[in-house]
C-alpha cells in the first residue's frame, strides 16, 4: 500500500465495541492486508457496548471510543464496524485522515462493478445501512442487501458460514457482480466465499485499510 522507501505510517484501527474476540478478528484481518511501510494497531473500544447490533448501540459507542483514541496518535484511523460509528465525529476531531470500513468497501466495490451486493448480519441493520448508501451516493450501485441471519457474535460456525453462502449465492442471482461483507465478524471468510460463489468478495477491514495506505502513501 506505501512505499517501501517512505518511513513508517502509523494505522489505528479501533474495534468500537468491547469484545475482544471481534478485535482479534480485525487483527487477523489486518495482518493478511499487505501494505509496506505501514504499522497497523488493532484496538478495543472498552467502554463501547458488547456488540453493535442497532441505532442506540451505534450511538452509545461514540463518546467511549473517542476517548480511546485520544490515548493513541496516530497517522490515520479505521473505524472497524460496518455501521461506521462515529465517523463524522472522529474525522471532526482528529487532523489524520479517519476511514470506515463500510464506506471504504463501498468505494472500493465500486471500481470492481457496478453492481454491488451486500451481505448484512441480521435484517434490522439493513434499514439503518440503507440511509447510509444513500448519504454516500451509492445507492445506485447496490442490486440488493441480504442478511445471514447472525449476530457479530454468532458468526464462528461452519453453519454461519453455510448461512452467509446463501446469502452470497442468493445476491448472486439477483445480479451482483461483487459482493461486500457486511459484518466485521465475516472477515475470516472473505477468500472462501469468492471461491465457493466465483465473485470477488470485498473484506472491510482490509478495504479500510488499503485506503488508508494509499492516503498515507500520498502525503
Amino acid at each position: 500500500m506505501t512505499n517501501a522507501t517512505q518511513t513508517s505510517a502509523k494505522v489505528v484501527m479501533i474495534n468500537p465495541n468491547s469484545t475482544e474476540y471481534i478485535t482479534r478478528q480485525l487483527a487477523q484481518a489486518a495482518s493478511e492486508t499487505p501494505g509496506d511501510g505501514l504499522e497497523v494497531e488493532v484496538i478495543t473500544n472498552p467502554g463501547g457496548p458488547p456488540a453493535i447490533s442497532s441505532d442506540q448501540d451505534v450511538v452509545d459507542a461514540v463518546d467511549p471510543m473517542l476517548r480511546t483514541l485520544r490515548k493513541h496518535p496516530a497517522d490515520a484511523y479505521v473505524v472497524g464496524c460496518f455501521s461506521d460509528p462515529g465517523l463524522a465525529q472522529v474525522r471532526q476531531e482528529f487532523d489524520a485522515p479517519v476511514f470506515g470500513i463500510a464506506e471504504s468497501s463501498i468505494r472500493i466495490a465500486q471500481g470492481i462493478s457496478p453492481s454491488i451486493g451486500i451481505i448484512a448480519g441480521m435484517e434490522g441493520a439493513i434499514p439503518r445501512h440503507t440511509v447510509y448508501w444513500g448519504k454516500l451516493g451509492a445507492l445506485g450501485d447496490i442490486v440488493g442487501e441480504t442478511a445471514c441471519g447472525r449476530g457479530v457474535l454468532d458468526l464462528e460456525s461452519e453453519e454461519a458460514y453455510q448461512d452467509v453462502l446463501a446469502a452470497g449465492a442468493r445476491l448472486r442471482e439477483a445480479g451482483a457482480g461483487v459482493l461486500v461483507l457486511g459484518c466485521a465478524g465475516m472477515t475470516k471468510m472473505a477468500d472462501r466465499l469468492s471461491g465457493d460463489l466465483g465473485l470477488p468478495v470485498v473484506e472491510p477491514c482490509r478495504a479500510a485499510l488499503q485506503r488508508a495506505g494509499e492516503a498515507l502513501s500520498r502525503r
